[in-house]
């Protein structure tokens, strides 16, 4: 089986949020032949782990045409991709076309898991078995008869993804927001703080909690990610920077938005080390920052992973969409 999927998703607040491309090769074993599938879609990441993938169907049966089925099947899948080698889940239903002598309608459900690789942010590689069933009279998704079309699906899926925006969060972190123009060697950051750097004092620790947060620039985005090797999500990169350094805070973002103290949500007053909270519509968190002082913030997004985003001074058209949805900030040290 060789298909080509483009994933979608509809939900308003994943307008932004990371999308990808699929290419995916096995094939369905059924009685008789077994026949190939091909499949063409567009989507987006939906919510947290989960993406609403939408795919155009051809089901091509090589050796009885009148058996071929078109249409059309929406999919959810669960924790694609990540960084690493990770399980995942999906499960779609359809409406195919039986294009023969006389033409009929068919009803297509299926179910599976497969194991992702992805080497890279924009790429992934996976091996998939699904379950899929094919009621050729379509009497009902529940209601499958003995001439209908049931079996295995084993495949091979390469996906490549790209963009991220505004998104919305699970409680460990906000996936797609917009990137920030600066990158490992452009953030401009040595120590956080321009006070003392006596190894006892406080703003010693504030140093270490941000420039431990600065030494992940460049690491990938990963839902539920603490650490170098997985990935961050947002909230995992503030936990991370801090408890490295001997600081306990809340592990996830609503959390986190009642660690600490509050402070005034003014530019002027802010320290390095301090939580900065965003929301997407109202005062809900959905996302969370460490600033870094000079109007910026360290930040994991899917777009981009771990980078340095404007509050002030930018100037490259990020520094609005921030301001907008800065509804808060946490002060844990000092």
């Amino acid at each position: 089986m060789l298909g080509l999927a483009l994933l979608c998703t509809l939900h308003p607040a994943a307008a932004h949020a990371q999308r990808a491309v699929d290419l995916q090769v096995g094939s369905w074993a059924v009685a008789g032949s077994n026949p190939a599938l091909y499949s063409v879609g567009l989507g987006r990441r939906f919510w947290g782990p989960l993406s609403f993938n939408f795919r155009g169907l051809a089901v091509v049966d090589a050796v009885s045409s009148d058996n071929s089925l078109y249409g059309l099947a929406p999919e959810l899948s669960l924790f694609r991709g990540a960084r690493v080698l990770v399980p995942y889940a999906l499960g779609g239903v359809g409406l195919a076309l039986q294009p023969a002598s006389s033409p009929e309608f068919a009803a297509l459900w299926y179910a599976g898991l497969g194991m992702e690789w992805n080497p890279l942010s924009w790429m992934g590689l996976a091996l998939e078995a699904s379950y899929l069933a094919e009621d050729g009279g379509f009497h009902g998704f529940w209601d499958l008869r003995s001439g209908d079309r049931r079996g295995w699906a084993g495949s091979l899926r390469f996906a490549v993804r790209w963009g991220g925006g505004p998104g919305g969060s699970s409680g460990t972190g906000a996936t797609g927001l917009p990137p920030s123009e600066y990158g490992p060697s452009e953030a401009g950051f040595s120590t956080a703080s321009s006070a003392g750097t006596d190894a006892g004092s406080g703003a010693a620790l504030t140093d270490r909690v941000v420039n431990t947060a600065l030494g992940a620039m460049g690491e990938p985005y990963r839902w539920g990610g603490t650490s170098t090797d997985e990935g961050f999500d947002c909230s995992g990169l503030v936990w991370y920077a801090y408890t490295t350094n001997g600081v306990s805070i809340p592990r996830v973002s609503r959390d986190q938005a009642r660690a600490g103290q509050p402070i005034a949500r003014d530019v002027s007053i802010l320290e390095p080390g301090d939580i900065l909270l965003f929301a997407n519509d109202g005062t809900r968190v959905t996302h969370v920052g460490m600033y870094v002082g000079k109007g910026r913030f360290i930040h994991a997004t899917s777009s981009g992973g771990v980078r340095v985003g404007e509050l002030v001074g930018a100037g490259d058209g990020s520094t609005g969409w921030w301001r907008e949805r800065w509804v808060g900030v946490r002060r844990v040290l000092g």
